[in-house]
Formats: structure tokens, C-alpha cells, sequence
């Protein structure tokens, strides 16, 4: 897959520093001067320090510019969300491998996820998601489709973006607003597993439920990421 022009010059960036040619305490330069140096837009400067930013190679305070805090990359995922459409990035700057596609009647454990009477229909994905190229998942994840969307899960290919899209594509609507939850759950064996950490630690389990402007519950992902990998990050602001 092709990467983005942020993600090249990050991983440029990134390696220069993880190399000793941009040693811990130097300066990086500015989003300006990357913008001239890289023939980029200011955007895209900014996203590849972002990348930067969460591998933990570099610190970016205000008046005091950006600085080289470690030579050597994290493991953890940091998600900075501020919008939909920084959900939006995240989704498409990451790969959801798709395991198992099929069609089901809610009961038990669905039942808690999706809010729904019992027996009712829908679509099921489940798989994990990666960012490319990096063989640990970030989470594992499962995806509902309400009914309606009924032969869209076989168009879906095996590594996708964002799901949302598709669907706003499919019935013609605009997803209107986006619930979210979060809450700290102990991680099975299994899961463990999977994620590629130890058993008996804490995952973190994120909820999201996708509605149209009439409330119509459209899409819900459940995604259960391994705590110690995984951090939200939150710009809220004040009115």
C-alpha cells in the first residue's frame, strides 16, 4: 500500500533520529522549514510530527518548539482525537483485516454491545487492526452493520480503512453523530494472546455507535486494545 507523504517524511525524520543524526535534545525543525525543505503543505507537516509525537521520539510544546525526547520508538498506540474526522484518519491510516463475515440473530454478549431487542439481525465482522507493515495488532476488533446494509459485507475487502464511509456510501445518508465509551476490562487468556501481551492484565474497551440524523443505529465497533499499548488523547475546547 502506498504510504502518505507524511507518513515518508516521518519515517525519514524518524530514522535520522533514532540513527544519532538528530540527537535527543536537538531541535527539530519547524513546521515551516519542513514545509520548505519537503515541498509539503502545512497539514501534512504537522501530521508526520504527529507520528513522530506518538512513537515517542519527539516532545512539541507551545513557544518552545519541538524537540528530540528518545532515540528509540515506543510500542504504544496514541490516538489524538479532537473530531469524527480525526476517527476518520485513524481508521484510514490503518488496516482492519477482516477474519470472519457473517449474519446474526442478537443474543448474550451481542445483546450488551448493540442495545437491541433480542433476535434481531445484523452483519458481523470481526478481525484485528494493525498499522501496516507492524505484525501486533493495535486491537481486536468487531464491527455491526445494521440489516439494512445487507450485502455490503461482501464487497468489503479483507484489509479495510474505515468502515463508516462505505456505509454513509451504501444508504445514501450521513452519519450524524457518534457515541463513544471506554472502559478498563480484564484481559482473557485468549485475548492475551492475540494482543501479544500478558494475561491477567487490563485492556481498555472502546464502544462506538454510529447514527444517521433520525437516530438510526447504523454501525457499532467494539475494539478491546491491550492498556499498555494504547492511550487516547483528547483536545477539549472551551466555549
Amino acid at each position: 500500500m502506498k504510504q502518505h507523504r507524511y507518513e515518508q517524511i516521518a519515517k525519514d525524520l524518524g530514522e535520522r533520529i533514532t540513527s544519532g543524526k538528530i540527537p535527543v535534545g536537538d531541535s527539530l525543525p519547524t513546521e515551516a522549514q519542513l514545509c520548505k525543505q519537503y515541498r509539503v503543505s502545512r497539514y501534512t507537516a504537522r501530521e508526520a510530527l504527529r507520528q513522530l509525537r506518538a512513537a515517542g521520539l519527539i516532545l512539541r510544546r507551545p513557544r518552545t518548539g519541538t524537540t528530540v525526547a528518545s532515540a528509540t520508538t515506543r510500542t504504544a498506540f496514541n490516538l489524538p482525537i479532537s473530531s469524527a474526522a480525526d476517527l476518520f484518519r485513524y481508521a484510514s491510516d490503518t488496516r482492519f483485516i477482516i477474519e470472519g463475515r457473517e449474519r446474526i440473530k442478537a443474543h448474550a454478549d451481542d445483546l450488551a454491545v448493540l442495545k437491541c431487542r433480542r433476535g434481531q439481525e445484523w452483519i458481523k465482522l470481526s478481525g484485528i487492526r494493525r498499522r501496516p507493515s507492524v505484525a501486533t495488532p493495535i486491537c481486536l476488533i468487531t464491527v455491526y452493520l445494521n440489516i439494512a446494509l445487507a450485502g455490503l459485507e461482501k464487497r468489503i475487502p479483507r484489509s479495510a480503512g474505515a468502515i463508516y464511509p462505505l456505509v454513509e456510501k451504501e444508504l445514501g445518508v450521513r452519519i450524524a453523530w457518534i457515541g463513544q465509551r471506554i472502559e478498563a476490562v480484564p484481559l482473557a487468556a485468549p485475548e492475551a494472546k492475540r494482543l501479544r501481551c500478558k494475561a491477567g492484565g487490563c485492556g481498555l474497551r472502546v464502544r462506538r455507535h454510529y447514527y444517521d440524523a433520525n437516530d438510526r443505529l447504523l454501525e457499532v465497533s467494539d475494539s478491546l486494545h491491550a492498556a499498555e499499548r494504547f492511550a487516547y488523547e483528547m483536545r477539549l475546547r472551551r466555549d
